[in-house]
């Protein structure tokens, strides 16, 4: 049964004064696997700034690693970690490197299809980013529009927003909220921050609703419905699907949230799987001091375990104690102990 909400703030960029108490943290790492590092050097360090460690290993850890956050290849493990140095809300990412014969999650960034979306960034000067963006040879799925969201009491707000295309079919906001709080901290001398938040397309909002709220102890802060503007918007829907829209936030905090969205008609399932098998966003993870209190409500709730409790050695980060579970609709969700 999902936990009743408080009266959302007027930007959910706020956060509620409800004392709600934390169980995960703000999102802090996402996983994702792409047949080109190269390309994705150039995306992420390039035209996005981000700073970029290659990584490779092999041996009992790097298989040991593979296995739990169910990589296709249990082989040695190349990848890339990717931070934004100095700015401590950013999420951090990971690029693993497949086989180039392993599909996308998302073929043709196609939003018919549930799993995850992209990443969202936060920027100031729209226009001059997506110049970079363009210099280094990625395109927008609509270029540079303005986005008017609805605020609890009836009112709206416009914010600067560009979609880039992202190697291996991942779609990444660039957000400019202007004179309002951005979706993450952002890096004066850059003009952009690391990534903020990450979305997803699913089949039932309500059950994930539930697992978020449940298991993670999330709250939501802005829920609406809106229409697709046709082939000539972002997500490149059929005119006219209703998609629900939701912000799932970590109490207290200003960033490092999830966007939720369910098409209410036309929804696909992913035709590749979701996860690490394929080309994509395939982990999440959620710090937590609670790792005890979520094994709990994991058991309780009878979400599938992925993957047992086991401690790890992650590159970049050192040993942690980690789980991988699974979303309503089977997307991988690491919890790690702080």
């Amino acid at each position: 049964m999902l936990m009743s909400q408080p009266a959302a703030p007027l930007d959910p960029m706020t956060p509620r004064q409800d004392g709600r108490p934390v169980v995960c943290e703000p999102l802090a790492g996402v996983t994702l696997a792409a047949a080109d590092l190269e390309l994705c050097r150039r995306f992420y360090g390039g035209a996005l700034d981000l700073r970029v460690d290659r990584v490779r290993w092999s041996g009992e850890g790097a298989q040991q690693v593979s296995r739990h956050w169910g990589i296709a290849s249990t082989d040695d493990l190349d990848l890339l970690l990717m931070t934004r140095p100095g700015l401590s809300d950013a999420i951090t990412l990971r690029v693993v490197r497949l086989a180039a014969d392993r599909p996308p999650s998302r073929p043709g960034l196609d939003c018919r299809f549930d799993g995850p979306l992209g990443l969202g960034v936060p920027v100031r000067g729209l226009a001059q980013r997506h110049a970079i963006v363009e210099a280094y040879g990625f395109k927008a799925n609509a270029g540079i529009t303005t986005m008017t969201f609805p605020r609890p009491d009836g009112t709206t707000y416009d914010i600067g927003e560009t979609q880039w295309i992202a190697p291996d079919d991942l779609m990444v906001p660039g957000v400019d909220r202007a004179h309002l709080h951005p979706v993450g901290s952002i890096d004066a001398a850059f003009g952009i921050g690391g990534p903020s938040y990450s979305s997803a397309l699913v089949s039932d909002a309500d059950r994930h609703g539930e697992f978020l709220d449940g298991v993670l102890g999330y709250e939501l802060r802005r829920e609406f419905t809106f229409e697709s503007e046709g082939p000539q918007g972002g997500m490149k829907l059929a005119k006219g699907i209703r998609v629900r829209f939701q912000q799932w936030f970590a109490p207290g905090s200003r960033t490092g949230y999830l966007v939720i969205m369910q098409l209410l008609s036309g929804s696909l399932r992913a035709p590749n799987g979701l996860g690490l098998k394929n080309r994509g966003i395939g982990l999440w993870s959620f710090p937590t001091f609670k790792f005890d209190e979520v094994r709990d409500r994991v058991a309780r709730l009878a979400v599938p375990v992925l993957s047992s409790p086991a401690e790890l050695e992650v590159p970049g980060v050192g040993r942690q104690r980690s789980m991988v579970i699974a979303t309503p609709d089977g997307f991988p969700i690491e919890i790690v102990q702080c």
